[in-house]
């Protein structure tokens, strides 16, 4: 996972351009680079062309504020050869002009579409959104993202303790994870207000996708081939209680610097981006927030756990990946 988050950064043009000429040469600067385009994006803004043409790998939250004019131009050099298909920066920037491109890609089949078997429906998932059958974009994350806390920094908690339900496969009380009320993601789910409460196994979780129905664990759940030793002496978390906490800048804002939990906004992957398909529809799921380890458990915790919901089939889906 990326870190590097920091304090307002306060630098000028002509630093920025030197930062970006630095990694153009030689790919340093890049740490330099990412801490400034998680922080003020709007400085990194003019010099994604650039950074596009350097083909070098940097985090997609750098392009989100990706213009509708550089990513235009970024699909003409695509469309022309004389730009590989590095579709995750444009992904990153969730413009029309992007969206437009995937969706005649995926009619026209170009030669480079090879090294995608499995189509392009699902490349936008880096930026928080897909292509729909008829290639439209389908937005899966809020432009909203609230800062979860220590329950001591904010209000009631909305996130752990245990619940009335035993996970199906090892019996241990499920773990709360995030209860609210959908409003508070209204341009997510505008049709959907009403209680939502996702949960987790803290044994079972680590090993496999866990889905659940309002906490419960449901029938759709299908075993893994592992979960731990018994003798490990798996115990509930001591702690996890978690409040709502401030807005964040911006829905990517989720960096190491400001705190990993988060409800809203864009995951912030410590592998690559794993959304859910629901088990009974098959559409991909809504994110709704992560929780990262070290807040469900402490010191101790690790990775992070990434919550999904689908409104209209009522599941939630927990997928976690370690960082």
């Amino acid at each position: 996972m990326v870190g590097g988050s920091v304090a307002r950064v306060e630098i000028g043009g002509a630093g920025v351009l030197r930062l970006v000429e630095d990694f153009e040469r030689d790919g340093s600067a890049g740490d330099e680079l990412v801490a400034l385009a998680e922080d003020r994006p709007e400085l990194v803004a003019p010099h994604l062309l650039r950074l596009v043409e350097t083909n070098m790998w940097l985090p997609a939250f750098v392009f989100r504020a990706m213009t509708e004019d550089t990513a235009g131009e970024v699909v003409r050099r695509i469309d022309e050869g004389l730009l590989p298909p590095g579709l995750y920066r444009l992904a990153a920037g969730r413009t029309a002009a992007a969206v437009d491109a995937f969706g005649r890609w995926a009619r026209e089949s170009p030669e480079w579409l090879r090294h995608f078997p499995d189509g392009l429906g699902k490349e936008g998932h880096v930026g928080g959104w897909e292509l729909d059958p008829a290639g439209n974009r389908r937005d899966l994350t809020s432009r909203s993202a609230t800062a979860l806390v220590p329950v001591g920094e904010g209000g009631a908690p909305v996130s752990g303790g245990a619940l009335d339900g035993k996970c199906g496969w090892c019996g241990l009380p499920m773990w709360r994870l995030l209860e609210v009320d959908r409003v508070l993601l209204a341009d997510l789910f505008p049709d959907s207000p009403g209680p939502l409460v996702i949960s987790t196994c803290a044994r079972c979780g680590g090993y496999a996708d866990i889905f659940t129905e309002q906490g419960r664990f449901v029938e759709e759940n299908g075993e893994p081939g592992f979960l731990g030793e018994d003798e490990d002496g798996w115990e509930l978390p001591d702690e996890g209680l978690l409040a709502l906490g401030e807005a964040r800048p911006d829905p990517w804002a989720t960096g190491a610097g400001r705190g990993w939990s988060t409800l809203g906004g864009l995951p912030l992957w410590g592998q690559e981006p794993a959304y859910p398909a629901c088990p009974r529809c098959s559409r991909t799921m809504p994110y709704v927030g992560q929780v990262t380890g070290r807040d469900l458990d402490g010191q101790w915790g690790q990775g992070c756990h990434y919550l999904f919901h689908d409104p209209g089939c009522g599941l939630s889906a927990v997928v976690y990946q370690q960082t």
